[in-house]
């Protein structure tokens, strides 16, 4: 089977953060009680900002047909991972990274390490994991943050000589940041356990069960919550919290 794989870490201008959406005029920095619906609706934006923007070490977004050669590489918009190997069974790289960019007003960086290792069955590659723990900062004239990255992932064919085969995912993954804007400040944790999850050949999840835990506190409000994910497919899940369920858009965030 072919892995289609985009192991990169992209610097983006002006990150857009999850809370981004709650952000109003109001300078209490301690910010309002949110609700486990409210709560329940972040955690959906947060999920598919991390595991298909690319905000991480790669994106289920971009599907699985890996590129013949894999390395490390810098770009005017960040650190991808390009040629510098045929990726054979049970190739390991490990990698350290310390890079920084600034233009136009706008400074960023990011160090630590990045790996991946690929996985075989019967001589054919079936997958591979991906670990990372990242430290990522940006500036600009409105906005400062500091977020840290740390994700352990396994993603495996379940019939490596079909291209169009089903893929499994689990692991772990979180994100832990803060950051200042010109109303206010906050800080804010989540992370996650996913267990079987199911997707398609594009990298689309059709079902799986997840666990999570997520804090925060600052201008957009305060909250300390655990919960279960129970993924539907067609991008919803239901998320529950203190024993209430939760049906939510991933994309949107959108709770009905």
């Amino acid at each position: 089977m072919k892995i289609k794989l985009s192991l990169g870490l992209v610097l983006l201008t002006g990150i857009v953060l999850t809370y981004s959406g709650c952000k109003k005029s109001n300078n209490n920095p301690s910010g309002p009680a949110l609700t486990p619906k409210q709560v329940g609706s972040q955690i959906a934006l947060n999920l598919t900002q991390t595991l298909y923007s690319g905000f991480g070490a790669f994106s289920l977004g971009d599907g699985l047909n890996a590129p013949d050669n894999l390395g490390v590489v810098h770009t005017k918009n960040g650190l991808k991972v390009n040629s510098a190997g045929d990726p054979l069974c049970g190739l390991t790289v490990d990698t350290t990274l310390n890079y920084s960019v600034s233009e136009n007003g706008t400074s960023a960086s990011v160090k630590g390490t990045l790996g991946f290792k690929f996985t075989c069955s019967n001589g054919v590659i079936s997958g591979f994991n991906v670990f990372d723990d990242l430290a990522v900062t940006e500036s600009t004239s409105e906005f400062s943050g500091s977020f840290k990255v740390n994700e352990n992932l396994t993603l495996l064919s379940l019939d490596p000589s079909n291209d169009n085969s089903n893929l499994s995912l689990n692991g772990t993954f979180g994100f832990d940041g803060s950051y200042k804007y010109k109303s206010g400040a906050a800080t804010q944790t989540f992370n996650y356990t996913l267990t079987s999850i199911l997707l398609d050949a594009n990298g689309q999840i059709l079902s799986g069960n997840a666990t999570f835990s997520t804090k925060g506190s600052g201008t957009p409000g305060v909250w300390d919550f655990s919960g279960t994910i129970k993924f539907l497919g067609n991008g919803n899940a239901t998320i529950t919290i203190s024993g209430t369920a939760y049906n939510v858009n991933l994309q949107t965030g959108v709770v009905s």
